[in-house]
């Protein structure tokens, strides 16, 4: 009996004052109702759950649409891109693509017609084949025209096409029976027939084309430019006696005679004699050690002892 009343008395107690996590909850439900505040809605875990997995869920659907459209516009671009490059080639490449106009740029001294000819390129050649080709026509022009250096074909507009080309320096021109043909600056004589000179280069006169002009271009191509801009004319006066006899026609007035196997060593002494003889013109004889016989009024030439003859220094 007397058990029976403890525990009656326990069980008065606890349903009175609570379990402590009741206590704990109601002394806070107090503090809030003191302080003005609403009560808390009570949600479940479950239903806290569900509403993260929704929160979660609305925030992958919003990214990826927003990715999507960012990069739209750059697959837009490159498909762009892509149609159009894939469209230019289909024309370069079909029959509407071949040559129609042919232009020559750095062409001087010679004719455009002729480096078209020479390049092979006609209608009937797409203008991307003829850019592909670009080291061929090269080969084509240059072989055929020793005074072009280098041809290079490039695409101008969809279906023209631009030679492009590099000519060799002419730095003479040989007179043969009534043409000038031009000297290149790598020695060669082109085969191109010209009416007139071009500029104020020297002029290689009755020379015919065989050993002699050979020899005599080797000696030229030694010369430095302020000597070789310094003449007018090389004449041939060859003899029996004398067959590598030539007369040299200065821009200063003065004439020199030399011949063939020594005109290069001897002509680099020609600025320093002239300097010794000041305004007096007349003809330099290389031939033979250095001589100098000054024009006369009249037909008889005063000619300078060899003792007291200009020698350079």
């Amino acid at each position: 009996m007397v058990f029976g009343k403890i525990r009656q008395r326990l069980n008065r107690k606890s349903s009175t004052e609570g379990t402590p996590w009741q206590r704990a909850a109601a002394e806070l439900e107090r503090q809030r109702q003191e302080q003005g505040e609403q009560p808390a809605t009570k949600i479940s875990g479950l239903q806290r759950f569900l509403e993260v997995r929704r929160s979660n869920r609305k925030r992958r659907k919003d990214l990826p649409e927003a990715s999507k459209d960012e990069k739209q516009p750059g697959y837009f671009v490159w498909y762009l891109v892509f149609l159009t490059g894939a469209t230019a080639c289909g024309f370069l490449i079909s029959p509407y693509g071949k040559v129609k106009d042919i232009y020559v740029e750095g062409a001087e001294a010679v004719p455009e017609q002729s480096i078209i000819d020479a390049s092979h390129i006609t209608g009937k050649v797409t203008a991307l084949g003829a850019v592909w080709d670009d080291e061929k026509i090269d080969a084509f022009v240059t072989n055929a025209l020793p005074q072009i250096r280098k041809a290079e074909v490039t695409l101008r507009g969809l279906n023209d096409v631009t030679i492009h080309v590099t000519e060799h320096e002419t730095i003479a021109y040989v007179y043969s029976e009534g043409s000038y043909y031009n000297v290149l600056e790598n020695g060669t004589v082109a085969n191109t027939e010209l009416k007139v000179p071009i500029g104020n280069n020297p002029i290689i006169t009755s020379f015919e084309m065989n050993q002699n002009l050979d020899d005599l271009l080797e000696q030229y191509m030694q010369l430095t430019d302020s000597v070789q801009n310094s003449i007018s004319e090389i004449k041939y006066t060859g003899t029996e006696e004398n067959p590598y006899a030539i007369t040299v026609y200065m821009n200063d007035g003065n004439e020199v005679r030399a011949i063939l196997p020594s005109f290069a060593e001897k002509i680099l002494y020609y600025p320093d004699i002239v300097s010794q003889l000041g305004e007096a013109k007349g003809v330099i004889d290389l031939e033979v050690g250095v001589y100098f016989t000054p024009f006369a009024p009249t037909t008889e030439a005063a000619s300078v002892p060899a003792d007291s003859a200009v020698q350079p220094e």
